[in-house]
């Protein structure tokens, strides 16, 4: 199952290829005292041929050093070391946290090769993490329920990853890849396709997971668009869209209204929004392009006096 496999033991061979049958992972489970836990999330990708297809098909490097989110039991954690890299693990669960570094003795691997650090990801500070160990790509399996804010947690970490290659539910791919006039397009498809090249990946069925989810997942690489100014897209695009599509079917003009973007009333500034903005449209009726123009010509206005 895996590569080099006359470099284990017998023993360790038998223990390493049952995490990846669901019968095995069960009774490795029980063994350890342990079981998933829904309020986090936890759906393991299990199936080996899939993640090295993952891995083969983003291009992720065999060499350096990546931060992986939620590395639960490890199922990819021992992929990535086996195929060469150090891998720095961000795992809230502290029974997984305290449990990883056990398990890495196991399996064989070298201490240096795997950094566990037991913190929220939503509460890590990425840039200061990436740039101290030289780190240039994420990867991880992310807990459904909070998939999005840690995708936003990312783009807004002021460090320009060279890739960041996550697992999320098929919903909330669709939602990213999202066009104009598509029921799904919104604040989460301007934004992140505005700081980001986003492609699919793959489709994951629930089959592939322990415990299997009721829904599909998807795989997906994003690489930040050299272009994109960060602190524009937090402070003005993301504020724009999300007044926008506050009530997806009312027209741009009614939605602008009473509303305020980093102290820019924009009631005030509706009739210079109109020489310039077709309000008679919904949200979803502007490109991305359109959204990103809008909310250039907020920022060049003048913010309301104290």
């Amino acid at each position: 199952m895996i590569k080099d496999a006359n470099n284990l033991s017998s023993s360790r061979q038998d223990l390493w290829e049952s995490l990846y049958a669901r019968k095995g992972l069960k009774k490795f489970m029980e063994g350890e005292g342990f079981f998933t836990s829904r309020a986090l999330g936890q759906n393991f990708l299990i199936n080996e041929k899939v993640m090295n297809s993952i891995l083969n098909s983003c291009h992720f490097p065999a060499e350096g050093t990546a931060i992986e989110i939620g590395p639960g039991i490890g199922h990819l954690t021992w992929l990535l070391l086996h195929r060469g890299l150090k891998v720095v693990a961000v795992e809230k669960d502290r029974l997984f946290a305290e449990r990883l570094p056990e398990w890495r003795r196991r399996w064989g691997f070298d201490e240096t090769q795997l950094t566990i650090v037991h913190r929220d990801a939503l509460d890590v500070d990425f840039a200061a993490l990436a740039g101290n160990l030289g780190v240039r790509h994420v990867i991880g399996n992310l807990p459904y329920n909070v998939s999005v804010p840690i995708l936003f947690h990312l783009a807004y970490s002021d460090y320009r990853f060279e890739s960041i290659c996550v697992m999320v539910q098929k919903e909330v791919g669709e939602r990213i890849m999202a066009s104009e006039r598509d029921k799904q397009y919104g604040r989460l498809s301007i934004v992140l396709k505005y700081l980001f090249h986003a492609s699919k990946i793959m489709t994951i069925r629930p089959g592939a997971f322990f415990p299997q989810p009721k829904v599909d997942s998807v795989f997906m690489k994003f690489v930040p668009n050299p272009q994109a100014d960060v602190e524009f897209a937090w402070q003005f695009l993301e504020r724009a869209a999300h007044i926008g599509f506050l009530h997806r079917r009312k027209k741009m003009r009614k939605n602008l209204q009473g509303c305020l973007v980093q102290k820019r009333v924009l009631s005030d500034l509706l009739p210079e929004i109109e020489k310039n903005f077709d309000l008679d449209q919904r949200a979803e009726d502007w490109p991305i392009e359109e959204w990103i123009r809008f909310a250039s010509f907020i920022r060049s206005c003048p913010p309301a006096e104290s």
